[in-house]
């Protein structure tokens, strides 16, 4: 139960960490249409070493609105993915079977950094990169 819950929670601070920055991007475009990204993504907690890396495929529309899938690279599973942008904030909820995750973050230049912060001591720190013409 526990490995779901961190493998939940590292996975919505991915996300929270990918979508920023294509907030930011979409919010700076002209064009009318959505705009796809890839990001590889980086979660850590507080109180254990080593981290967590995925990949986050991510759409955000001219309404801010974003979608798409979050898979940790370790596990097979694949998670929905909800939320949206505005200016530089973002926010995602990344779902899975018993467990949806929910991150906050900024999304500048491409880079997400979001905290998670669930119940007890953990603290989930999402980064999130976008992979060189994801979109």
């Amino acid at each position: 139960m526990y490995t779901m819950i961190r493998t939940a929670t590292t996975a919505a601070a991915l996300l929270a960490a990918l979508v920023l920055p294509v907030a930011s991007q979409a919010a700076t475009t002209t064009s009318a249409g959505p705009q796809h990204y890839v990001f590889q993504t980086r979660t850590t907690e507080s109180y254990h070493g080593g981290e967590y890396d995925g990949t986050l495929n991510l759409t955000v529309y001219p309404s801010g609105i974003a979608s798409g899938w979050f898979r940790f690279n370790d596990a097979g599973d694949v998670r929905n993915v909800s939320g949206g942008v505005s200016g530089t904030q973002i926010w995602l909820d990344i779902g899975g079977t018993l467990h949806t995750v929910h991150i906050e973050g900024t999304l500048k230049n491409g880079v997400i950094d979001a905290t998670e912060n669930i119940p007890g001591p953990n603290v989930y720190t999402f980064h999130a990169t976008v992979e060189p013409n994801s979109h």
